[in-house]
């Protein structure tokens, strides 16, 4: 009998992180996915909600590089805040990790389903339930890649997210050589506000979430330095020029009526403008590469968190232990059976969109508020991370005016968003309850 290994194998290099971090964020998906939304809320001011969140997003990522320098664990968020704050606010951010990621794998899955059917079977397309379906294939691919090993899905995610900015600068490109319809169309006009660009930054949240996957790698790098800080730090800024860049360029050939009716398929109304053709193939097979990278390394990231807290106590200490290779297959499996069902229960809904834009809205002020613990623990922490006063600025910066942005869109959001997003809150103290005395101090 061979004893099973007691900690994750470290085969990660700094351009696999990179990697990996950069298709978390989905370019393609994230602009197929939230473009729509954010036009929706901001209208044509939407790139600078973008570019708002962005700086809030790299202090953010200035935060995370520092603590997974001298604290690489694979539960991140939790395990720092666990770290700072001590296990009972350790076992509430574990909760907020799990609820933010499990609805963000599910949301992704959608997606899968809807441009995989428009690509090969547009007459299904459309059908919650055939999507849903579609999507829940999409999650078993992507776990049985991760169950291969993080080497060959590293490797395969390079290859995947090269191709995809490839295409989204090209068809950028294009759309900024092309005649400007949008100014010669009738278009709904929307006078954002305040209110209306704040909306727009939290759904941007989403757009700019999952370089965070680095940092849940952060045991697995070959050497213990800032290799999973820099990695995640350098993909999250790669990415969102790329989607500033793209955001911009698409809005000058689509009119704000127009990704207002493409909320859930807004890069398909963009092919549609670019002439359609040899441009739709291409954008919607991209959206398609986009969609299942971010899918299996969110969950990756998911799956890792998991495991660590089965290894500290906060879920059941079978989903904390590795197999004989180095793998966390028994997380894999238990996190890939819970977002399928939740993926088939989204074919419930009316239509696709509906259902996409719900957990979107929703799961993005979990995220925040997972960056907000990550940012407090950074400056309760900074005297251990060796951070000067710049450092604990930055960090706290970042936290206070993600809160902020979180807090004003919570007050304004839909009724129906707002409560479930409060409920899930309160359920969190039920679940620290529960399970914070099976924690070690």
């Amino acid at each position: 009998m061979t004893q099973a290994p007691r900690a994750l194998p470290r085969v990660l290099r700094l351009f696999d992180i990179t990697a990996l971090a950069s298709a978390s964020m989905g370019p393609a998906y994230s602009l197929a996915s939230t473009m729509g939304l954010m036009v929706v809320a901001a209208g044509s001011v939407a790139p600078l909600a973008l570019l708002f969140l962005t700086a809030i997003m790299l202090c953010v990522a200035a935060a995370y590089a520092a603590l997974s320098r001298v604290l690489p664990d694979a539960g991140s968020a939790y395990a720092w805040v666990r770290k700072a704050f001590g296990r009972t606010a350790g076992v509430y951010a574990a909760w907020i990790l799990l609820i933010s990621n499990v609805f963000a794998t599910a949301a992704t899955a959608m997606p899968a389903g809807i441009y995989t059917l428009d690509l090969l079977a547009p007459g299904a397309a459309g059908s919650p339930a055939w999507e849903a379906a579609v999507g829940a294939v999409w999650i078993i691919g992507g776990a049985l890649l991760l169950h291969l090993g993080l080497r060959p899905t590293a490797l395969t995610t390079a290859i995947f997210v090269i191709a995809e900015l490839v295409v989204l600068g090209a068809s950028a490109i294009a759309a900024l050589l092309a005649h400007p319809v949008a100014l010669s169309e009738p278009a709904v006009q929307i006078a954002p506000g305040i209110g209306g660009i704040v909306s727009a930054m939290v759904l941007a949240v989403w757009m700019v979430d999952g370089w965070e996957v680095s940092a849940s790698a952060s045991e697995e790098t070959r050497n213990r330095d800032a290799t999973a800080g820099r990695g995640g730090f350098i993909g999250l800024l790669l990415t969102c020029a790329v989607l500033l860049f793209a955001m911009s360029a698409y809005m000058r050939v689509g009119t704000i009526a127009g990704f207002s009716a493409h909320q859930a398929d807004a890069m398909t109304y963009v092919a549609q403008r670019l002439g359609g053709r040899y441009w739709r193939w291409a954008i919607v097979a991209t959206v398609l590469l986009s969609t299942s990278a971010a899918l299996w390394t969110t969950l990756l990231y998911l799956t890792r968190s998991v495991y660590a807290m089965g290894r500290d106590g906060v879920l059941p200490r079978a989903l904390g232990v590795l197999d004989d290779k180095g793998g966390t297959t028994r997380a894999l499996v238990a996190v890939t059976a819970l977002v399928v069902v939740l993926t088939l229960l989204n074919g419930f809904w009316s239509t696709a969109g509906s259902a996409l834009q719900f957990v979107v809205e929703g799961s993005s002020v979990f995220l925040g508020l997972l960056f907000v613990g990550s940012c407090a623990a950074a400056v309760r922490l900074a005297s251990l991370l060796g951070s000067g006063i710049t450092g604990r600025i930055v960090a706290f910066s970042g936290g206070a005016a993600l809160l902020s942005v979180i807090v004003v869109a919570l007050l304004q959001a839909d009724r129906t968003v707002r409560l479930v997003d409060l409920g899930l809150l309160s359920a969190g103290l039920l679940f620290t309850a529960a399970r914070a005395g099976r924690v070690a101090p």
